[in-house]
């Protein structure tokens, strides 16, 4: 009789097992199920501050559609094959200027630009440009096979203060990957994840998404995870058609947790994933019926710990088409 309660006991902790391993699975999502839908983005321009008595940083986010024959023409411009979006699919854009402004150097401004194919967030093509200190631009254009890269930068100090389309010391790079071997169906940007959290509706604790990011050299492989609500301080300005409204107090926001993890590829050394230049400990808190990020915390080189705060928030007119012809 005790061995038949054994047994018994033995099944309904094997059988208990499998029902937590398969709800987990049920709020586990993968790349290759995302269904964005840009609509449901209820903003068109963020602003976020984080300042303290060395360093301000001032972050400006700006979303909005593409011209798809815009697009074709800079694909057409480019020697590199890039996938282009099929007849009638939407092109977005997403414009990111970051402003550094420590007490020790001169201050150092970083723009992003963003055009992606919005149902996966799969990234088009991007322009990164640092001016201020080690000034460089690096153009990107994603294909099937990997990434190609053009690197530009000032010949000279003189050259420096010039137009970035007029530097001279150029050199072009590919990254190459297997998307399949990888099990990477659609490669996305860091710059996009603002844009996918509040596309994605990652609301219940627990949930997670599994993403490939491509950062300056190399994919990775980043996990999303909901830790479920966390109260923090806001004071934001939100614009819209009714008026502009200042929300300040104690809200809770759905706080996310980004882990990355290198894949392989021809580095001698693995790159650092980097989110806004945040490396390590990145959080964003969401608010969860607007789906507004309010806050993006972690680990700045030469910094440390930094919580930007949003300080604006601009809502898309809903009067207006989403689509550019």
């Amino acid at each position: 009789m005790d061995g038949r309660k054994r047994l018994l006991a033995l099944v309904c902790m094997i059988a208990f097992g499998a029902l937590i391993c398969f709800a987990g699975q049920g709020l586990s999502q993968s790349f290759s199920h995302l269904n964005l839908d840009p609509s449901q983005v209820l903003w068109s321009r963020l602003s976020f501050r984080a300042k303290s008595a060395v360093v301000d940083v001032k972050v400006d986010v700006r979303f909005s559609p593409f011209s798809t024959a815009e697009f074709e023409s800079v694909w057409r411009a480019n020697p590199q094959s890039i996938p282009l979006p099929s007849p009638g699919q939407e092109v977005y854009n997403v414009n990111v200027n970051r402003v550094i402004d420590h007490i020790f150097s001169p201050p150092v401004t970083l723009s992003n630009q963003v055009l992606f194919e919005p149902n996966q967030a799969a990234v088009l093509s991007r322009v990164r440009l640092r001016r201020g200190k080690d000034d460089v631009k690096r153009t990107y254009w994603f294909s099937r096979e990997g990434v190609h890269r053009l690197r530009t930068k000032p010949k000279t100090k003189r050259e420096a203060s010039h137009d970035p389309a007029k530097w001279t010391d150029a050199r072009t790079s590919f990254y190459r990957y297997d998307p399949t071997r990888l099990e990477c169906p659609h490669v996305t940007d860091p710059i996009l994840l603002i844009y996918l959290l509040s596309a994605a509706h990652m609301d219940k604790r627990g949930e997670n998404l599994s993403l490939c990011v491509f950062g300056k050299q190399q994919l990775h492989r980043l996990l999303i995870r909901t830790e479920g609500l966390q109260t923090l301080e806001v004071d934001y300005s939100e614009n819209s058609e009714e008026g502009t409204v200042r929300k300040k107090g104690k809200v809770d926001g759905l706080r996310i947790t980004f882990e990355a993890q290198p894949l392989q590829s021809d580095l001698k050394k693995a790159e650092n994933f980097s989110f806004l230049g945040f490396h390590k400990d990145i959080t964003i808190h969401i608010d969860p019926r607007l789906r507004i990020p309010l806050q993006v915390s972690g680990r700045i080189p030469t910094i440390g710990p930094v919580a930007l705060k949003l300080s604006g928030v601009s809502m898309r007119d809903s009067s207006k088409p989403s689509k550019i012809p």
